[in-house]
């Protein structure tokens, strides 16, 4: 056992290194079963990240979500809504901040109905959200009339916010990133030091591990719970203004499933499903980790694991996870 004091100890205690250990134990596994050297392109890393950005905005929220104890299963049909506003207004010319005002503001007053819900219901937020999932279905059905969304223009609004990085295309070969992952990385700074650094960042790990104490001291749980709703709504929407940037099209079944592949980053990324601990940055690195893991299940083209059952390998990945953070929380 380390001493209190040693880097070993300091590590091990960070929220960070379960997932971080994880992320290289799978890099290096792929690299060497991935057959004719394919893994360690510049292709395949783009592709890798290029994936990650879209859950990886919806991650942002939902981890802190379940830092507070509370969980969003909504966010994949908010992420709809948003692609659907902004898109539909920048193809029948309005402004584009218009655009994406409507795309950020709308997610985010359904993401306050979410926590008003829970803060005014008591009734659990796993409920709640899962109502309210097919509520949002419902209503954009209605207002999209259940037609598709889709346009050929490339406006440069679309560039924005997630637009091919042609500089770094032509410097490095293959290396095919886009805009989107600077609005990720900059959200998981801003957010991690949200989390870490402010008063309400105490007060969401406050809430999660023991809002009754947390009650006792002062803090307006019902508050934080609302603010972090209104988030996970904003950075769904963000990520639907992303997704119709990038494929110019979106439908009523848009962001289907990106919940629960939210919910499992956050998880491989060390964040407890009991709430009071996790990390901006673990989310991120378990959104790299299930990304990565979908690539490599592609490129061995393993027989007994098609790259449409890759929900088994992402079952597989939670569980071994979950069993492997938990052992470094006790070796800490």
């Amino acid at each position: 056992m380390a001493s209190p004091t040693s880097p070993v100890r300091r590590f091990l205690e960070s929220p960070i290194a379960g997932p971080l250990i994880t992320l290289a134990v799978v890099f290096v596994l792929l690299t060497l079963f991935v057959p004719n050297n394919t893994f360690l392109t510049m292709r395949t890393m783009s592709g890798i990240v290029n994936a990650a950005t879209l859950t990886g905005m919806i991650t942002i929220g939902v981890t802190l979500l379940m830092i507070c104890g509370e969980f969003d299963l909504s966010v994949g049909a908010i992420m709809a809504i948003g692609a659907f506003l902004y898109g539909a207004m920048t193809m029948h010319g309005w402004h584009p901040l218009l655009a994406v005002l409507a795309g950020l503001a709308v997610p985010a007053l359904l993401g306050a109905l979410n926590g008003f819900l829970l803060t005014r219901t008591g009734i659990p937020s796993f409920i709640v959200t899962l109502g309210t999932q097919f509520l949002y279905r419902g209503a954009l059905y209605v207002f999209s009339t259940g037609v598709m969304l889709q346009t050929i223009a490339q406006l440069p609004v679309y560039t924005v916010f997630n637009g091919r990085l042609d500089f770094l295309a032509n410097a490095i070969k293959d290396a095919n990133f886009r805009t989107s992952l600077f609005w990720l990385l900059g959200m998981v700074a801003l957010f991690q030091f949200v989390l870490v650094r402010t008063r309400f960042g105490n007060h969401v790990f406050a809430v999660g591990g023991n809002a009754a104490a947390a009650r006792a001291t002062g803090v307006n749980v019902q508050r934080i719970k609302l603010i972090c709703f209104i988030i996970s709504g904003t950075l769904a929407g963000l990520a639907g203004i992303m997704l119709f940037s990038q494929y110019k099209t979106a439908r009523i079944a848009t962001g289907t499933g990106e919940e629960l592949n939210a919910i499992a980053a956050a998880v491989v990324g060390g964040t407890l499903l009991t709430g009071g601990s996790g990390s901006i940055v673990g989310a991120l690195l378990g959104v790299l980790i299930i990304s990565m893991l979908r690539t490599g299940v592609i490129l061995m083209d393993i027989p007994f694991i098609p790259a449409d059952n890759f929900v088994a390998v992402v079952g597989v990945t939670i569980v071994l996870a979950s069993i492997f953070n938990y052992w470094i929380r006790r070796q800490a």
